[in-house]
């Protein structure tokens, strides 16, 4: 299984929002980081064959996605950043119902059903209704409606945002458990998010593509320009009005800063290994990191 995009550009007017993407996707769990506006979102919808890009292509076996039409979509899952579930419906109604648009067989349908509702934690809540159900269990039933093809490529929009802690390292654990032989493609802009899930890791800026691999390879890009430093209040507020602080501790009366700079931030400062977050914040210095 091989997903390929090929210098992939989204255009609306005068504005790009994806700019002549290119990657390659084999089985495993891909991160897609980048702040509001970089073009995540859009990417994910041509992936998934809701939008029509202005030019280049994506391919699935060699095969462009458009010329295979239900073919490729059968083979997809998908869950939106704003899932759309309908409140008076229970979760065993709202999947039996999302497998009939999906046309899956009846029988197939109630078996895959109770699978997934057992799978993502909702089996004893399968007469309830959405309604009442809290962010986190939306999220489950949403995994599992993406599921009930049995995809081998997912795309994740944004899954974990406005989760809590606990129901984000759920969801984390339980992407990991559906990833087995599937390309599973997940945006976010929570970074611990995709330290802790993702194999490789994408980060877009302004719709390009400006660094793929693991954590250790992507990082070595800013190697020496993470800094950590212990300092008075005074000075560390001098700091902070300069520089990108990552991390501001406090130690007895002074303070312990973590900074992102090219330059070195004082005199005291020591270089320290670079993590995502300290990347993250240095390509999106200045933007919205939202």
């Amino acid at each position: 299984m091989e997903l390929t995009i090929d210098r992939l550009t989204k255009q609306y007017g005068s504005k790009i929002a994806v700019d002549r993407f290119t990657s390659t996707f084999t089985p495993g769990v891909y991160g897609l980081l980048g702040a509001n506006g970089s073009g995540k979102t859009t990417l994910m919808r041509l992936i998934c064959d809701i939008l029509d890009p202005t030019s280049g292509e994506i391919r699935l076996n060699n095969k462009n996605i458009k010329k295979m039409d239900e073919d490729y979509r059968s083979l997809l899952g998908y869950l939106p950043q704003n899932f759309g579930y309908y409140p008076e419906f229970t979760a065993y109604d709202f999947l039996m119902y999302i497998s009939s648009l999906k046309g899956l067989p009846h029988g197939a349908a109630k078996r895959k059903t109770f699978e997934l509702l057992d799978m993502v934690g909702l089996k004893e809540e399968k007469k309830g209704k959405i309604k009442t159900f809290s962010g986190g269990m939306r999220q489950r039933l949403g995994i599992a409606q993406a599921m009930l093809n049995d995809p081998q490529v997912i795309i994740l929009d944004e899954p974990t945002a406005g989760l809590d802690p606990k129901e984000r390292v759920r969801f984390r654990n339980l992407i990991s458990s559906f990833s087995k032989d599937k390309i599973v493609i997940l945006s976010t802009h929570i970074v611990s998010d995709i330290e802790y899930i993702a194999d490789t890791i994408l980060m877009m800026r302004r719709g390009t593509l400006i660094h793929k691999g693991d954590a250790h390879t992507i990082t070595s890009a800013i190697k020496g320009c993470v800094w950590q430093c212990q300092v008075s209040k005074e000075e560390a507020d001098r700091l902070n009005a300069i520089y990108c602080v990552s991390n501001l501790k406090h130690i007895g009366d002074n303070i312990s800063l973590r900074i992102v700079s090219e330059n070195k931030p004082c005199e005291n400062s020591i270089t320290v290994e670079p993590n995502i977050e300290d990347l993250y914040l240095y390509c999106f210095k200045g933007e919205n990191a939202q």
